[in-house]
């Protein structure tokens, strides 16, 4: 069982799910998303004698929500290092999901000491730079962007696109915990922020991507071979740019393989720790 945690860090609240102990394993989600994605995930590194700590990233999950932090991958792998400081942790393997995944690069290059593998599942920041700033600069239409990213039928297709078998995974309440992370003053403030901070936060435009080489840690990389949001094609890419990388191929899955193909993943996982120093 994971237990839900919280922490204070450079006077921001971030929440956490722990659970077991031993080698640190940091889980980070992706955007919109929390980190419940990591809930089973955790549990079974718990089990492995593995110590989880599943974070909400700053703007998402219950963690708090400020509409006036300078979101970057600076401040937001700061934050996860400060935090791993203040839990005793020396150094860990971040396994990462989407929005996650640059973060996770982010840390590693940052902080290199901290980190000592890299587990990248579909992760941001391997095609071109989003617009999102320009939407972030005109709040009230970033807002109705968000409103309308809340409503059940557009997160229902959203989400259907998401996966390789929606019918099985996009259930009534994915779409209502989906929908909610879009709703609400907080989250429309912070969404706002974040998209405002883009280029801050993005691999290319902040140089990060241009440094992976400097990158000496090995690195497991897993993709969806249906990923419509990240298409297959970035996974080819980000494994010829990230030294030390495996590549691992999921058919019949989409853009969640820790969710849609849960089992054979953790498999992956609990082998890549094994061989951790």
């Amino acid at each position: 069982m994971m237990h839900s945690r919280e922490i204070s860090v450079q006077g921001y609240r971030l929440h956490y799910l722990e659970a077991g102990s031993g080698p640190v394993v940091l889980l980070l989600h992706g955007f919109g998303r929390s980190a419940e994605d990591w809930r089973q995930t955790g549990a079974v590194l718990a089990r492995a004698g593995y110590r989880a700590l599943a974070f909400d990233c700053l703007g998402f999950g219950r963690s708090e929500k400020p509409g006036d932090a300078p979101y970057s991958l600076e401040l937001i792998s700061g934050l996860y290092v400060e935090a791993l400081n203040q839990l005793g942790v020396d150094q860990c393997t971040i396994v990462a999901h989407s929005m996650g995944g640059k973060y996770a690069l982010a840390t590693a290059l940052i902080y290199p000491q901290r980190v000592n593998g890299l587990l990248l599942v579909d992760p941001d920041g391997f095609g071109e730079p989003a617009p999102m700033n320009r939407v972030g600069k005109i709040p009230p239409l970033c807002w109705s962007i968000l409103w309308l990213s809340g409503q059940p039928p557009l997160v229902r297709a959203m989400m259907g696109a998401a996966f390789h078998n929606p019918a099985e995974f996009v259930t009534e309440e994915f779409v209502k915990v989906s929908g909610d992370a879009f709703l609400g003053w907080d989250n429309r403030r912070a969404l706002t922020a974040i998209s405002q901070c883009y280029d801050a936060t993005d691999l290319t435009l902040t140089g990060m991507r241009a440094r992976l080489k400097e990158l000496r840690l090995p690195v497991l990389l897993i993709w969806g071979e249906g990923d419509q949001i990240f298409p297959v094609s970035q996974a080819h890419i980000a494994a010829s740019e990230i030294p030390n990388t495996r590549l691992v191929i999921f058919p019949h899955c989409g853009h969640f393989p820790q969710i849609e193909k849960a089992r054979p993943l953790h498999g992956l996982l609990l082998g890549f720790l094994a061989h951790m120093p």
